[in-house]
């Protein structure tokens, strides 16, 4: 159970629910969520969705709650993503309406957050993964630590970098966005600070002392009170591989052709392990993944609200679950573990814009609301 750092204001809780995986409680004027499914690394159930964006609702036209604090009970991970194995299971066993509803309403909680008005501090201390990274990213300030792993990599299981990456990637110099959507590669919390993907950074040990503050706070305090604790996060790790990246990802190129700029490139440096893992991820990921959220950056790129990029995102997503690709991608890296998919196309170069069109194609689609 998570910890009431306000020993001294049992008075100020207003609402107190510490059932399920998501508790909250309102204490002073601070609306107070904690994502605590630690055994699973937090990993968004279909409940979990439901709740928060049942949560963010209430509390959007609730004058007693001024802002909301958003963390994790474990410091191993603030969300490491959606339940995809729940949703693989249902779409395997005959339901695909019960997956097609776990996608809508973990969107529509997305963009509850997105839209909700009042300031969201999302404390991201450790893993910041997938549909844990739209949490984050929808939030109005992004805290993160020296523990955080930040990382979209849905091409792992044959779906795309959703939850609005598009906009939030996107905001990247285009060649970093097309290299964390492909690769699915992990990159720390001062690489975050450094392409706009956190607002502030502070050691992990600081991260309850911060929330205690918050949470006791008044709303007008909380710039003041990141400001003072948040600290230099260093040289990010990403900066030293931009060359590589700009070299691999810039420009028109397609997929493919930026596969075959990394495989001269290891030729050329064999013994570089980031170009290595490049090369690996491009040999590894799924092909069709990869290319739709290519094409999914070159379509979003005049979107400026949530709305927009989740709901197209929304039909994407109900393209993509109905191939096999995300049935085989699930099961290889989170069912049987072999780490051995079997992808359809298996090559990037055997995806033509036919096969894009049928992803793309937005007839006989619902709309996300």
């Amino acid at each position: 159970m998570p910890q009431n750092h306000n020993n001294n204001c049992s008075g100020d809780i207003k609402q107190l629910n510490l059932n399920g995986d998501v508790h909250h409680q309102i204490i002073g004027v601070a609306g107070v969520i904690v994502l605590n499914r630690p055994d699973a690394l937090n990993a968004l159930t279909d409940e979990m969705v439901l709740s928060l964006h049942d949560i963010f609702i209430r509390w959007k036209d609730d004058p007693a709650v001024g802002h909301v604090v958003l963390s994790s009970s474990s410091s191993r991970a603030f969300c490491a993503g959606g339940d995809v194995r729940q949703v693989r299971a249902s779409i395997v066993a005959g339901n695909s309406h019960a997956a097609e509803l776990f996608f809508r309403r973990e969107y529509l909680a997305n963009l509850a957050i997105a839209e909700f008005g009042k300031p969201i501090i999302a404390l991201c201390d450790g893993v910041v993964m997938g549909a844990g990274a739209g949490l984050a990213q929808h939030s109005s300030h992004i805290i993160m630590t020296e523990a955080t792993k930040f990382a979209m990599p849905e091409s792992s299981i044959g779906l795309f970098p959703d939850v609005g990456a598009s906009l939030f990637l996107g905001r990247c110099p285009e060649p970093v966005a097309r290299f964390l959507g492909l690769t699915g590669y992990i990159i720390d919390g001062a690489s975050c600070i450094m392409l706009g993907l956190a607002t502030a950074f502070l050691p992990s040990q600081q991260i309850d002392e911060l929330k205690e503050r918050l949470v006791r706070c008044k709303t007008d305090e909380v710039e003041k009170i990141i400001a003072s604790n948040q600290t230099d996060p260093g040289l990010p790790a990403l900066k030293h591989y931009m060359p590589v990246i700009s070299h691999i990802f810039s420009g028109q190129a397609t997929p493919d052709v930026m596969q075959k700029r990394a495989q001269k490139l290891l030729h050329l440096r064999p013994n570089d392990p980031f170009v290595r893992q490049v090369v690996n991820a491009f040999a590894e990921r799924c092909p069709m993944s990869m290319t739709v959220f290519w094409r999914l950056l070159k379509v979003a790129d005049h979107f400026a609200t949530a709305d927009e990029a989740i709901s197209l995102d929304f039909q994407l997503t109900l393209r993509m679950i109905r191939r096999p690709d995300f049935i085989e991608g699930v099961r290889s890296l989170l069912v049987d573990k072999d780490k051995a998919p079997k992808w359809v196309p298996d090559r990037l170069d055997l995806i033509d814009d036919n096969l894009l069109e049928e992803v793309f194609n937005e007839d006989r689609l619902p709309p996300l609301r």
